[in-house]
């Protein structure tokens, strides 16, 4: 099944991340210092379920991203996957981040470049409490091979800008051309 994300409108009301994780979004550009901070926060989060849960979305046909917060140095999402749902194999513009697994289990496979293809290099299983860590040149794919939902949330710096995705073949993209400070970016396959 091929799935893409959705934010659909959103009818409820957001809490402010300090309500939700205990701690307030940084603001300024260069006020995340690196992925390991993110990696700690995030980490070291205790995200309210009770306030998490009413923000909890489903959707039969495709999973379900929402934006909760942004600032000019991050962003944090909320993702839903019904069973069976994935995403595309896809990098993150140029953006780090980590993915606290809050409920249920999600399979992750990472891709290296063979020549001018991506080809599965590993995959790993998460369970509920456990961070995946993405690098700003990480091409991956997540999928909920699981029989339940589940439920993760995600923190990016800085703010995605746009994710590629990467054709069905694994991969018959181009390789990545630098642009600006060390950040990479990869034209759309297609």
């Amino acid at each position: 099944m091929r799935e893409r994300s959705t934010t659909g409108e959103w009818d409820r009301e957001v809490p402010d991340t300090k309500s939700l994780l205990g701690w307030s979004l940084p603001e300024g550009r260069d006020a995340v210092p690196s992925l390991t901070w993110l990696v700690e926060r995030l980490r070291d989060s205790r995200p309210d379920w009770g306030l998490l849960s009413s923000l909890v979305r489903f959707d039969d046909e495709r999973y379900v991203r929402t934006t909760l917060a942004k600032t000019d140095a991050c962003e944090l999402l909320l993702v839903c996957w019904m069973p069976g749902q994935g995403s595309l194999v896809h990098d993150h513009g140029g953006s780090a981040g980590v993915s606290l697994l809050v409920q249920g289990s999600l399979d992750e496979t990472r891709y290296d470049w063979a020549g001018d293809r991506l080809l599965p290099a590993v995959v790993e299983r998460a369970r509920e409490g456990d961070l995946l860590i993405e690098e700003s040149d990480t091409i991956h794919r997540v999928h909920n091979s699981s029989r339940r939902g589940a439920v993760s949330l995600h923190l990016y710096a800085p703010p995605m800008e746009g994710m590629t995705p990467y054709d069905s073949q694994v991969v018959r993209a181009p390789r990545p051309v630098d642009v600006g400070a060390g950040r990479k970016r990869r034209q759309r396959a297609g």
